[in-house]
């Protein structure tokens, strides 16, 4: 029997050049996956910074507000605003029993009027802000877009605009404010600053801050702020 040996080679050519061929279409479509991938990354990063830029500016209206303790008119925003009386300022006060760690119900009685000038709770937890009155306040929600103490849109590029929500879930009173002048209170030793001559120990709030664009709010940036009045 003959042995017959095969040497060939044709179609070697197109063999290899459909194997580089295959090599170099999975180097370009990995290219174009990681070019697409950036881009997207960076639109992104470029809407989440939008909207951390929406939520800086509203933490510093809320802390306008609270400075202003409830007074706060910006012309620009005026009609963006909702939900708060913004022209009616907050009178904090002491009530007759300096012992109970508590304020009495700001005037004007409402809740943010509450948060600025009461703790939440007194020492026995009970929960000060939701108290009977016209300024009860609901329970704090983490979240203030559900439960916000103001909120208002800013423009941005464009026609978008962004939704910037704030809440005080916290109040920690003090006896000064950050100039070092004494707050008013009632006279007497029994008051807390009635004979107040230690370092300025001013008022603690903190707010949380929510930004998103006004409509499909596919980003947004949250922040937790604290404030010293």
């Amino acid at each position: 029997m003959k042995k017959v040996f095969l040497k060939n080679e044709k179609g070697i050519a197109l063999v290899m050049v459909l194997i580089l061929s295959l090599i170099a279409l999975a180097i370009v479509s990995t290219l174009l996956y990681l070019v697409m991938q950036g881009t997207k990354s960076s639109e992104y990063f470029k809407r989440y910074e939008t909207a951390l830029d929406a939520g800086h500016g509203g933490s510093e209206i809320a802390a306008s507000l609270i400075s202003n303790r409830g007074t706060l008119v910006v012309p620009a925003l005026s009609g963006f605003f909702s939900g708060i009386n913004l022209p009616t300022q907050c009178i904090c006060g002491f009530d007759a029993d300096p012992y109970d760690e508590i304020y009495p119900l700001p005037s004007p009685d409402t809740c943010l009027c509450r948060k600025l000038c009461m703790p939440a709770y007194k020492s026995d937890s009970t929960y000060m802000w939701g108290a009977a009155g016209p300024g009860a306040c609901n329970a704090v929600s983490m979240d203030p877009t559900s439960n916000y103490d103001m909120q208002f849109s800013l423009p941005g590029i464009g026609s978008l605009t962004y939704q910037v929500s704030a809440e005080i879930v916290d109040t920690t009173v003090g006896v000064t404010d950050l100039s070092g002048e004494q707050l008013s209170c009632g006279s007497g030793v029994a008051y807390q600053c009635g004979t107040f001559s230690g370092p300025p120990t001013p008022y603690l709030y903190r707010i949380e801050m929510n930004a998103q664009p006004s409509s499909n709010a596919t980003e947004r940036a949250r922040l937790s702020v604290l404030y010293e009045y």
